[in-house]
């Protein structure tokens, strides 16, 4: 039995696409906030309201040194090191906090 044909045509390819995990960790974030911001901000329990609110203050700051790192790579410079570890922290932040919002014990 002769093996079967693939068909390049089948799936498109990434010209120019890179996939960033960064990018995607902060993306999710700001859908996850945005989804969740109105009920947590109208809960009577004073941790979810605090939790929205610093998640809130976190991707603001996030956002900013991601674009910072975009405009400088854009000039063939990139972000120093503290910086760098800087943008995994506010990943990691951000988790933490949801994990706190989304646990049994606080709703």
């Amino acid at each position: 039995m002769p093996p079967r044909a693939t068909h390049q045509t089948s799936l498109p390819e990434g010209d120019g696409l890179t996939y960033d995990e960064s990018d995607m960790a902060l993306f999710n974030a700001k859908l996850a906030y945005h989804s969740t911001i109105e009920t947590r901000m109208a809960s009577r329990d004073n941790n979810l309201v605090s939790i929205a609110e610093h998640q809130g203050r976190l991707l603001k700051r996030w956002d900013l040194l991601k674009s910072l790192e975009k405009e400088m790579a854009e000039r063939g410079r990139s972000l120093e090191p503290a910086e760098r570890q800087q943008l995994a922290q506010y990943a990691w932040r951000y988790r933490t906090l949801e994990k706190l919002a989304t646990s049994k014990s606080t709703g």
